[in-house]
């Protein structure tokens, strides 16, 4: 969902990007920032130096994997 999310906005804050992952939902910050790191690490996304709060970016490696993963449903 997240890859999703990013692919289809580009460029969000967590805030923004906890609210569309999670609608209506009050999401758990820490369980979101996981998820975050985990993809951050993996090369999929990537985080905007210097911008507070928080802002998250797609790369082209999780464009692909996004697409991926949207065939196999």
């Amino acid at each position: 969902m997240i890859l999703n999310t990013l692919i289809k906005h580009e460029t969000l804050t967590i805030v923004d990007l906890a609210k569309m992952v999670n609608p209506g939902i009050k999401p758990k910050e820490n369980h979101l920032q996981l998820l975050l790191d985990e993809i951050l690490e993996s090369g999929h996304i990537c985080m905007l130096n210097g911008i507070t709060p928080s802002t998250y970016t797609i790369t082209d490696k999780g464009i692909k994997e996004g697409q991926r993963l949207a065939q196999e449903e």
